[in-house]
């Protein structure tokens, strides 16, 4: 949610900045790949460059030497395009390290002469578009003054510095992104052989890995849930072989299971259903196989971290309520595992696995600890025979009762008593 909220801030700023000074400003990652633009996009010549792969190329191999110089002195930094034109760009720096870099442009900053027009005619030329329908687009751009230029840049500087210090997850989301698209494909890859001689099994592997992760959510094992959700994230990539709209589908289905799991361990419904609702919306927008996977990813690892939540509240509980009877009825010897299981409403292999997973120690242990601690403080009263005492802390047999205190306290009872009364 923090990344929506701040992406959304970010494209604000962008969009304001391109209304105020009426042009095309974006945020590019340091190899010049261009992450987030305003919506008022870019002026008519630089769309129909980039609608050429070589051009698009040469855009950013500029932006990124842009970047670099701006870096270097840490301030706005004014260049010529591939093409002839006016940008800048402002470096964003996070901790001393280069990120990002905000392009500004493309705007002409003197009336050109008839050989400008020549130099960029022969620079386009190459382009699958016709030149002279790009150079009749480069004429209808404004002439910007020096100083609309400067105070354009002053402002950008001022938006990146402010980015520099409040921080943001765009570039982190896109290193992610790379990593995420690296990882399908050389899984993919390794794994590919043995997947697809046996793809008639795909649907069956799926269900099955499906089965095993709700298991281990169900079971609080966070880490097994984890690893099994890139195995179904992979075993999803091979059988939808990355056509999107078949990995969307595939991936609404799923979180909705992930949903009606959230709802049934008592997360309210208007909670779960406006973060899938958020999650969602992200969904609708990504528009690569790598990003549908990124937010398959971290949808489900968001689930998985919102259910470890409700489940360790609901533990802790359900360990309460364990604890709780047995104080009220340590002294009756039928006091068993079952029977604290039945009063907390779950069975007694789940209780078992979850108080010892919460206290270190056995259900069983912590009722003779119970029942020592008692029987520690009535000893304390020397008219109490050794089987009453036994008798009042759930013990029947008094040979037994003596025989587990020595095993705690490492005394008898008796010379437990003579012990303190000798204090």
């Amino acid at each position: 949610m923090e990344r929506v909220i701040e992406r959304q801030l970010l494209q604000r700023l962008l969009d304001s900045f391109s209304t105020a000074t009426r042009l095309f400003v974006a945020v590019t990652d340091v190899d010049g790949e261009v992450i987030l633009t305003s919506r008022q996009g870019d002026c008519e010549f630089c769309r129909l460059v980039k609608e050429d792969p070589v051009g698009r190329e040469r855009c950013r191999g500029s932006y990124a030497r842009a970047g670099k110089q701006a870096k270097r002195w840490n301030e706005p930094y004014f260049f010529r395009c591939h093409a002839g034109l006016i940008a800048w760009a402002c470096p964003i720096l996070m901790n001393d390290n280069h990120v990002g870099n905000m392009i500004c442009g493309h705007v002409l900053m003197w009336e050109p002469e008839e050989l400008f027009w020549l130099e960029m005619k022969e620079s386009i030329s190459d382009l699958g578009q016709d030149s002279e329908v790009l150079l009749g687009a480069a004429r209808k751009l404004e002439v910007v003054s020096a100083t609309q230029a400067q105070a354009a840049a002053d402002l950008l500087f001022i938006i990146a510095n402010y980015l520099a210090k409040a921080g943001t997850e765009l570039f982190d989301y896109q290193r992610k992104l790379r990593e995420v698209g690296s990882w399908l494909w050389e899984e993919n890859y390794r794994r590919g052989d043995a997947v697809r001689a046996d793809g008639s099994e795909a649907a069956t592997r799926f269900f099955d890995l499906e089965r095993r992760f709700f298991a281990e959510i169900r079971q609080t094992n966070i880490e097994k849930a984890r690893k099994l959700l890139e195995s179904l994230a992979l075993e999803l990539f091979t059988r939808s072989k990355g056509q999107i709209e078949v990995i969307k589908g595939s991936c609404i289905e799923f979180i909705g299971s992930l949903a009606r799991l959230a709802t049934e361990c008592g997360i309210k419904f208007e909670k779960s259903f406006r973060f899938d609702m958020l999650k969602l919306n992200e969904l609708e927008e990504a528009d690569t196989v790598e990003k549908v996977f990124l937010w398959l990813l971290s949808t489900g690892n968001a689930y998985i971290d919102l259910l470890a939540g409700q489940k360790e509240d609901e533990g802790e509980a359900v360990i309460n309520k364990a604890v709780a009877y047995i104080e009220n009825n340590y002294s009756s010897p039928d006091l068993s595992l079952e029977e604290i299981s039945k009063n907390c409403y779950i069975s007694p292999a789940y209780l078992s696995r979850l108080f010892k997973k919460k206290k270190g120690y056995t259900l069983m242990e912590h009722i003779r600890n119970v029942r020592i601690d008692r029987a520690k403080i009535l000893l304390q009263d020397r008219d109490r025979t050794m089987s009453e005492i036994a008798r009042s802390v759930g013990y029947s047999d008094r040979t037994y009762f003596c025989k587990i205190f020595k095993q705690v306290v490492g005394l008898s009872p008796n010379e437990y008593r003579k012990k303190f009364l000798l204090r």
